[in-house]
């Protein structure tokens, strides 16, 4: 190696390095509101500097609407110079040259932090990325505004005696948005081809080096930093940001900064291609490019890192986290001591790190004292052997619905068998910790075992069981829990394969889209990333909403529909969206015909396609916290209301058994006509089409991660994919893909960060959700170009429970039998009403909090509900029993007064067929038979609107509206259906639908020609 770590660097312009290490720009979020300089961060400069030739100082905006991010640093006017110049000249006290970061966030600034200004780019192109606002295209002079931006703060840079800056154009921020062919779709002079999108680049920099000569500030350094790719499509592949490098480099720059995660970073576009971008750079670089320093970043944290970053082909290696860690990292290494990878607890100030930077930090932060204590005590427990008492155990685990016997079998050192009885807990979700759990435990003999993926509750129950037998074995369940975990055999092989279609996921959208591709002769593989099949949709209330007028009408009208009815007579085409105007006409007339034909009193339930549809936009049309109104398109709500029975249909001939002995309505869904199938919630749909796929040699892989899509001449024509023990797949698809990956509401950051319907998503808001869903495919999608709509609006489940969001514990009844009190005992909504007005509603009341009262008649209606589970509850808390209200009331801390008046009058509104209060429209029992029941509830999150876009056909559409070839997706990873929220049972109208014409669709569009 001819470049050693202590070697110091004469730059182009005259300024000299004392050795080849600078700390790498890191956001600390720690200056004042308007981006002025805070004694804070001055404090966490001052103290890193000394031993690295230059600190690079974080993000600095140039303009006040230029910040990303809260806490930003500014230099957007010469009130921030005397601010800045006690920065710079902390660190340079210390010995270390000061180098200023500037930048402008384009399309990527926080409305929120800028005034609430709209963000402006290149184009109207909205970054692929949560809550991403379409920014205003900037015109000719605010381009060259913009540059004098630049110009300004590289000024006032020097004024406040700052060594250098960098300009900053990586991070998708507004130097890269303008050489991005995704962010510029410009056809002027600064846009077009590569060429015409360096042309703002260019500018900038030409800018900044006049104004430092004009300040003769003769050693000013002026670098620029830069990434190397992007995954969007189209977007800035190496080949371009080359040409960049390139052309940059013909006005001399003193050095240029690689933006990565790795020194060593391959390709993030082709993970076929392992060549390091470095050795890349190396071989494209022009004569004029090879003078100039290379500054390479990344997982740089021991000495032995930066031997290695020099040695691959960098000139100058940039630091970060490793100098959160150790303030003197250079001295540290040269003095051959390790760098520890995570900082204790107690040592914020003692590293003198700002607040705002240490709560980002949670990840590198561990109880370093306990850690070792820990360490110890494993140590000595590894060593015991373990002497039970031989027989066979009787002991519980805890599982989602209540206590599950098991029967634990141990001989003198070894657990022989263990038996479960799984009869009492939920079908399909657990289904695979009864059956591996045990198994690993056996064969490996220990309880180290990683709780199975969407059953955690479950699996922790099994190795408490299992713990519980040990000790009554006379042992201490820890030594088992401190014996190595079952030890996986990694594969690094790579497995090629092609099939006709691929389909992510396996909830009802997925099972139902590779059924449909197998009735066209189509052969199916699926991805599950869990052990377990059937998504959100096997946590269903599995009610189908199908208009089914034959059927319908055999049954008779209930108290208030007519008054439904009579409601939207009285609507206005004034009121309704230009697309639905003919529907509603047709509906208006259908409604009076039906009124004229049963005269006062309606003697059959109505129902046609056009309420349907009428219906679910209404329920949709919502607007978000700026007024902006979101509608569902017309196209898509119009074919699922017309295609919905013929799922329904099509379902019962695969095997799904409707019960058709009533017809019942989902929470939420305005009107009665949910298909309900025979086994509880949505088991019977996931059973039947899974058992089709297979028996039609359909293959469904579980605990395999769709990773990327193969794209190729801009079609998908695949997926890379991961499986648990490390194998790599690449999966042809001659048909092309189906995403059918649900939404993303079991990601609570996604949802905060793309909120724009309500005032506040809670860090522990809790979710109705299979924690698989957490916005896979819609990251996915985005890889090939797609487009988002309808992103902010969340769906909330009103009545979930208080501890862990789930559905179906407590008396859970249909919404004719709901009766919901607050914690002072008083209705205050219309429980028939729609889920996001229902949780608004409760959201108002104190603590969020709720109870459902219910009385012995109305348990017998309860789903999902049995005599030793409504035991388990009553004794765990979820369930509140008492013979009479008043007793129930006092258990709840109301006044027993209150409450009776609410239930009593409650029952007249039953008697008289109509609510004076909140205008409940069913009704079907009165709450008056002891005992009483009341089921604490809150809401949680339990549907995602917004998604890919698609067409009526299910096809995957670009930011250009364009076809994607070769992608298609159904289900909630989808957006434009539900607009602002979803009726009840409209979710499964939906993934039966729309995965079936994915298919049906796919199956007529060939992408690989063989």
């Amino acid at each position: 190696m001819t470049q050693k770590i202590l070697d110091s660097v004469q730059l182009r312009g005259g300024a000299e390095l004392k050795n080849r290490v600078l700390m790498a720009p890191m956001t600390i979020q720690a200056a004042y509101f308007d981006g002025s300089v805070t004694s804070e961060m001055i404090d966490y400069y001052q103290f890193r500097a000394g031993d690295a030739a230059a600190i690079i100082v974080e993000s600095c905006f140039v303009e006040d609407h230029g910040r990303g991010f809260p806490g930003a640093i500014g230099i957007d006017n010469d009130d921030k110079i005397p601010g800045l110049k006690r920065l710079a000249e902390a660190i340079q006290s210390k010995g270390s040259k000061a180098i200023l970061q500037l930048y402008h966030a384009g399309r990527m600034a926080n409305p929120k932090l800028n005034g609430g200004e709209t963000p402006i780019s290149a184009s109207p192109v909205a970054a692929l990325r949560p809550d991403a606002q379409v920014p205003r295209e900037m015109t000719h002079h605010q381009i060259e505004a913009m540059i004098e931006h630049f110009a300004e703060a590289t000024r006032r840079a020097i004024e406040a005696g700052f060594d250098g800056v960098e300009i900053h154009g990586a991070n998708t921020y507004l130097l890269q948005q303008f050489f991005s062919p995704h962010s510029n779709r410009r056809q002027d002079e600064w846009g077009g081809d590569n060429k015409k999108r360096t042309t703002f680049p260019v500018k900038v920099l030409q800018r900044v080096q006049e104004v430092a000569k004009a300040q003769g500030a003769d050693t000013f350094i002026i670098g620029y930093r830069f990434s190397p790719e992007e995954i969007e499509e189209p977007g800035i592949r190496f080949e371009d940001t080359m040409f960049l490098l390139n052309t940059l480099a013909e006005y001399h720059p003193d050095y240029f900064h690689i933006s990565a995660n790795s020194y060593k970073r391959t390709s993030i576009v082709n993970q076929e291609d392992t060549e390091p971008l470095i050795t890349k750079y190396r071989r494209l670089q022009s004569e004029t490019l090879a003078t100039i320093p290379l500054i390479g970043v990344g997982s740089i944290a021991q000495y032995e890192d930066a031997e290695a970053a020099l040695e691959l082909g960098y000139d100058l290696l940039s630091v970060g986290k490793a100098y959160l860690v150790e303030p003197q990292w250079l001295t540290k290494v040269l003095d051959g001591e390790k760098v520890d990878e995570f900082v204790d607890i107690h040592d914020q100030k003692t590293l003198h790190i700002p607040s705002p930077l240490w709560k980002v930090m949670d990840f590198m932060i561990l109880d370093k004292a306990e850690e070792h204590r820990k360490y110890e005590r494993l140590k000595a427990l590894q060593n015991k052997k373990v002497q039970f008492k031989a027989g066979t155990y009787d002991v519980f685990a805890k599982g989602h619905n209540g206590d599950l016997p098991m029967k634990v079998e141990l001989s003198q050192d070894k657990i022989v068998s263990i038996h479960i009885d799984d009869s009492g807990e939920s079908e399909g979700i657990a289904n695979p910790v009864f059956e591996r759990l045990p198994r690993d435990i056996i064969d490996n003999q220990t309880l180290n075992i990683d709780a199975i993926s969407g059953a955690t509750v479950t699996s922790q129950g099994i190795l408490d069981g299992i713990a519980e037998a040990i000790t009554q074995a006379g042992e201490n369940p820890d030594i088992l829990r401190a014996r190595p975990k079952p030890v996986v055999k990694w594969s690094n092989e790579t497995v090629e394969e092609t099939t006709d279609v691929v389909v992510i996921g396996t909830g009802g959208a997925g099972l139902s889209a590779a059924a449909t591709a197998i009735d066209h002769d189509k052969s199916v593989i699926m991805l599950e990333k869990f052990p377990a099949i059937g998504g959100n949709t096997i946590r269903t209330g599995g009610q189908v909403n199908a208009t089914e007028p034959s059927w319908q009408n055999e049954f008779p009208a209930l108290a208030g529909e007519k008054e439904t009815l009579e409601q939207l007579l009285e609507l206005k085409e004034s009121d309704i969206d230009d697309d639905y105007l003919e529907d509603f006409r047709t509906l208006q007339s259908q409604i009076k015909d039906y009124m004229a034909k049963t005269k006062d009193a309606p003697s059959y339930l109505f129902d046609s396609n056009e309420l349907h549809r009428i219906q679910t936009y209404l329920g949709g049309k919502r607007t978000d916290r700026n007024g902006k109104a979101i509608i569902g398109r017309y196209d898509l709500v119009k074919t699922l209301t017309e295609r919905v029975l013929e799922s329904v249909n099509w379902l019962t001939e695969k095997g799904v058994h409707f019960d058709r002995s009533f017809v019942d309505m989902p929470v939420g869904a305005l009107w009665r006509r949910g298909h309900k199938p025979m086994k509880a919630q949505g088991l019977e749909y996931v059973e039947t089409l899974s058992g089709y796929v297979k028996s039609h040699n359909g293959r469904i892989m579980t605990e395999t991660t769709a990773e990327k899509l193969i794209i190729k001449d801009h079609k998908v024509i695949g997926v890379e994919a991961r499986q648990s023990n490390g194998t790599k797949l690449k999966l042809y698809a001659r048909y092309g893909v189906i995403i059918a990956t649900g939404g993303f509401g079991a990601n609570t950051k996604m949802l905060q960060q793309y909120n724009t319907y309500w005032s506040h998503i809670p860090d522990d808001i809790k979710t109705t959700n299979s924690p698989a869903i957490t916005g896979d495919g819609i990251r996915l999608g985005t890889q090939a170009g797609a487009d988002l709509v309808g992103m902010g609006f969340t769906q909330f489940m009103p009545i979930s429970d208080p501890k862990t969001g789930a559905l179906f514990t407590g008396l859970i009844v249909t919404p004719s039998n709901f009766v919901f009190v607050n914690k002072a005992g008083q209705r205050f909504v219309n429980e028939f009403e729609s889920r996001d007005v229902l949780s608004k509603a409760a959201l108002e009341q104190e603590d969020g909090l709720f109870y459902i009262i219910a009385d012995e008649n109305i348990k017998s209606l309860a789903m999902n509900t049995s005599d030793s589970k409504i035991q388990n509850e009553l004794e765990d808390g979820t369930l509140i029993k008492a013979d009479t209200l008043e007793a129930l009331a006092e258990k709840l801390n109301m006044n027993p007064e209150t409450l009776v008046n609410t239930i009593e009058r409650y029952n007249h509104f039953v008697d008289q067929g109509h609510d004076d209060d909140f205008h409940k429209n069913a009704f079907d029992l009165k709450i008056e038979k002891a005992p009483f029941y009341a089921t604490p509830r809150k809401p949680a999150v339990h549907h995602t609107m917004g998604g890919l876009s698609i067409n009526s056909q299910a096809q995957v559409l670009d930011i250009e509206n364009n076809v994607i070839p070769g992608l298609y997706a159904s289900g909630e990873v989808t957006g434009g259906i539900h607009a602002g929220n979803r009726l009840g049972g409209n979710a499964l109208a939906d993934i039966f639908t729309f995965g079936r014409i994915a298919a049906e669709t796919a199956a007529q569009n060939k992408v690989i020609e063989e």
